[in-house]
C-alpha cells in the first residue's frame, strides 16, 4: 500500500474542535510534519497536543518563509516538499497540521501540488475554518438565506471593491490591516456592522463586537465579520 500524506485540519485553537477523523489520521501516522514560524512557535502541534500524545512521533518542523517575493516562495515550497517525500519514498505516511481548514489559506495547499506532481498520495482532512468559530464567538450567524457571504484577505489590494459586494464579509488575517480596514469600513458605511475576533480559541483570545475596543496592534489571527 503506497505511502500517503495527509492535510489534517486542527481548527483555530480549541482542541475540542478537531474532528475525531483528524485525531484518528494524527494517531495512526507516526511521522507529524508541523510549520514553524521564525521564532519557533508551532501553534498547530500546540493545539493538537490538546487531545493527542505525540511522545512516540518523530516531528518534523517545516519553516515557511513569510515574504512575498513568488520566486523565494517557490523555493522553500520545493525544499519543504522534497522533506516530506523523504519519508513518503520510505514508506511512512505523513501527516501535515493545518491550522483551521486545510483547504483555506493553508500552506499545505503548495506542499500538496508539488508532492502530487512527484506522484505520491495526498489525502485533505477538513476541520472547522476559524471564521466559522469565530461568528460562533460572536453568536451571530455569517450570512441568511438568498445573501451572499464572501471571503477576503484584509490585506489584499482589492479590499474597497470586496467591501462594495453585497452581504456578509469575512475579512481574514486582519492584523496589520487593522488600521487601514477600519477607516475603509467608515468610508463604506460598514463600521457599525463590523465585529471581530483575535486569536479565536486561544488563551489571548479578544472578542470585540465593537471596533472601538479594537487595538489597533492587535494579532495576525484576527477575523472581522462583516454583516451585509
Amino acid at each position: 500500500m503506497e505511502s500517503i500524506l495527509y492535510g489534517v485540519s486542527v481548527g483555530p485553537g480549541e482542541y475540542e474542535l478537531l474532528t475525531l477523523k483528524a485525531v484518528r489520521i494524527i494517531k495512526e501516522c507516526d511521522i507529524i510534519a508541523v510549520p514553524r514560524t521564525k521564532e519557533g512557535k508551532t501553534l498547530a502541534l500546540d493545539i493538537a497536543s490538546g487531545i493527542v500524545d505525540f511522545k512516540d512521533k518523530e516531528i518534523v518542523y517545516l519553516d515557511f518563509l513569510m515574504t512575498k517575493d513568488k520566486e523565494k516562495l517557490k523555493e522553500s515550497h520545493e525544499k519543504i516538499s522534497l522533506k516530506v517525500m523523504e519519508y513518503l519514498s520510505r514508506g511512512h505516511n505523513v501527516a501535515m497540521l493545518n491550522l483551521g481548514d486545510v483547504s483555506i489559506y493553508s500552506t499545505f495547499s503548495y506542499i500538496a501540488e508539488i508532492v502530487e506532481s512527484h506522484g505520491h498520495n495526498v489525502e485533505m482532512i477538513p476541520g472547522v475554518p476559524s471564521f466559522c468559530a469565530v461568528a460562533a464567538k460572536l453568536k451571530t450567524s455569517l450570512t441568511e438565506m438568498d445573501k451572499p457571504v464572501h471571503i477576503i484577505p484584509a490585506g489584499h489590494n482589492g479590499i474597497d471593491e470586496s467591501l462594495q459586494l453585497s452581504g456578509s464579509k469575512i475579512l481574514m488575517k486582519s492584523g496589520k490591516a487593522i488600521p487601514s480596514v477600519k477607516d475603509k469600513l467608515k468610508n463604506y458605511g460598514l463600521y457599525e456592522k463590523s465585529a471581530l475576533v483575535s486569536n479565536c480559541g486561544l488563551k489571548d483570545e479578544i472578542i470585540c463586537d465593537n471596533l472601538d475596543n479594537a487595538n489597533d496592534n492587535i494579532g495576525y489571527f484576527t477575523t472581522i465579520i462583516v454583516k451585509g
